[in-house]
């Protein structure tokens, strides 16, 4: 469960949130609609832990797997939309991008010397991925960007070429 109690927000003169309380129950679905400006990033940001309430608690579950995609694109340019999703993940979105990096070093002629060392760290990522259900977390990715409305050319496309409200 997520819980705001008494949340109070404000940039400035600019005030986001008074005594705002709210909580979130385990599968529980919630849209979060609003204009520009209205503290939608903010919350999601204080449930991440990036930033605290000026006033009031927010109650996160220590054990809880947060995935959270933000909305500054430009640091993303160069990867796809699928990537990216897949890095929000958690662990196991580590663990992809690091078989990834160890695939991409064993092809390396460069790095030849290091190849015993190199398989050595795939065989352990691999494992630790496959346990996490890492397999199916591509298929899982696509399915959930197809339901918030990207189709397919968007999901292998460049994050960059997306605005950061699309």
């Amino acid at each position: 469960m997520i819980a705001f109690s008494r949340i109070g927000k404000q940039y400035g003169k600019q005030v986001l949130f008074v005594d705002a309380s709210f909580q979130l129950n385990p599968g529980e679905k919630v849209g979060l609609v609003g204009p520009n400006g209205s503290g939608k990033t903010t919350l999601f940001r204080m449930i991440v832990g990036e930033e605290a309430p000026d006033e009031g608690d927010v109650s996160v579950p220590k054990r809880l797997t947060i995935g959270y995609f933000r909305q500054d694109v430009e640091e993303m340019a160069g990867r796809s939309v699928l990537d990216e999703a897949i890095l929000g993940s958690g662990r196991a979105g580590d663990l992809h991008h690091e078989l990834e990096q160890l695939q991409h070093a064993m092809s390396d002629p460069a790095r030849a010397g290091d190849l015993d060392r190199i398989l050595a760290r795939f065989g352990e990522v691999q494992e630790e991925y496959e346990h996490l259900g890492g397999y199916a977390l591509e298929a899982q990715a696509r399915e959930v960007l197809h339901g918030l409305g990207f189709d397919d050319e968007r999901i292998d496309g460049d994050v960059g070429e997306l605005s950061g409200g699309w």
